[in-house]
């Protein structure tokens, strides 16, 4: 019926949103039920049914084709029109699953763009894995640039900085925690483009008004949540590809299996919890170090997984950064002892990775060989 009417919109009004009802009314009464308002319902009603047809399809697709049949429907409503997309010459819009942005996300300050939300969404999913651990995750271009948990939001927020501060300028910050005034005037000390929280005191609000080009975010909560979807797609031309989403669980790390002769210490392996969820979020091939429980270099993106290591090294020499003592996480594994045997050479004294290299034992016998800590998680997590 809803269709049928939708089709006869010339001589029909359809309303599918109950929001929609005081806007009918005043246009009947004043006689304002014009083509282009018809036009607009008959939209909206077009949308609904569509919207309720592939939640249903996708429904019985998951009971009986486990989630893959012989069409796949992505909904989103929309929640509001960004700035402009990747560049200022195309329009973006954010569009949500099961109005997760309008009952998680409020938009305090700005205008956020289609980069700002995608640098976001890196940075919350980084910030928000850590349960009620106050940490703070810098990402500039969808990337990590800073990460550390400390005793409070204030401290990380100070050692994640230390990370690459150069690469934090114009970065977007998650806060897992409420910002306040004292955080907000450190914030205030560069330039940032979003900052990301649970929530925000009065105080903290008022500070960061002195920041005009800033956006921020709140949760309203106590912690930064997020919307655990089951899937995640890529567009690739004519198409995309779906799958399962990935989930980088916290037993990965607690039951990974010690392979070398030292085990870690319990700061080492909480640095090797931290290292091993933020290499898993972060694009491939990825190598992360951390060390007192602040990642102190990381080399992301690369097509080598030696250059991503190594990279990660002469930054963190460049930034002044000791990571001696440091341990070190890779998403995937290590192909041959050569990572290692750098590794040792920096002074890295624990070592998580998946495991599954037709040269393990050689990995293996350098972590011995220098000293180190290695644990295989079996499971990789590559991230493109």
């Amino acid at each position: 019926m809803v269709r049928s009417a939708a089709k006869n919109f010339n001589d029909v009004l359809i309303v599918t949103d109950a929001n929609d009802y005081d806007a009918v009314l005043v246009a009947l009464e004043n006689k304002e039920d014009d083509l282009a308002f018809r036009r607009a319902l008959m939209i909206k009603a077009f949308e609904h049914t569509a919207a309720y047809d592939a939640m249903i399809a996708n429904y019985m697709n998951g009971r009986f084709n486990d989630g893959f049949g012989a069409y796949q429907f992505i909904t989103g409503k929309k929640s509001f029109q960004t700035r402009y997309g990747e560049n200022p010459h195309q329009q973006g819009a954010l569009y949500e699953f099961d109005n997760h942005f309008t009952k998680h996300f409020k938009q305090l300050k700005g205008e956020a763009s289609f980069n700002n939300i995608n640098d976001v969404n890196g940075a919350l999913k980084i910030a928000s894995s850590f349960g009620d651990e106050n940490a703070v995750c810098i990402v500039k271009h969808g990337n990590p640039c800073g990460f550390a948990l400390k005793s409070t939001l204030l401290e990380s927020y100070e050692e994640a900085l230390k990370c690459d501060p150069v690469s934090a300028f114009g970065g977007v910050v998650a806060v897992n925690g409420v910002v306040d005034a004292a955080l907000a005037e450190k914030m205030n000390e560069i330039f940032l483009e979003v900052v990301m929280a649970a929530d925000f005191t009065e105080e903290a609000l008022e500070a960061f008004n002195k920041k005009k080009r800033i956006k921020l975010f709140s949760q309203g909560g106590s912690k930064l949540v997020m919307s655990k979807d089951s899937h995640d797609f890529k567009h690739v031309d004519g198409g995309f590809v779906y799958q399962n989403a990935d989930c980088i669980c916290d037993n990965e790390v607690h039951n990974a299996e010690k392979k070398s002769t030292l085990s870690a210490s319990k700061q080492e392996m909480k640095d090797l919890e931290i290292a091993w969820k933020v290499a898993g979020l972060t694009k491939s091939n990825c190598v992360v170090y951390v060390k007192d429980a602040a990642m102190v270099a990381v080399g992301m993106g690369m097509t080598s997984r030696v250059d991503a290591a190594q990279c990660a090294l002469k930054k963190a020499k460049e930034m002044g950064l000791d990571v001696s003592g440091a341990a070190m996480a890779s998403e995937a594994f290590f192909p041959f002892r050569d990572s290692i045997d750098a590794a040792a050479a920096a002074g890295v004294k624990a070592i998580i990775e998946p495991g599954g290299s037709i040269r393990d034992d050689e990995v293996i016998e350098a972590t011995n060989e220098h000293g180190i800590a290695l644990y295989f998680t079996t499971v990789r997590h590559f991230l493109h």
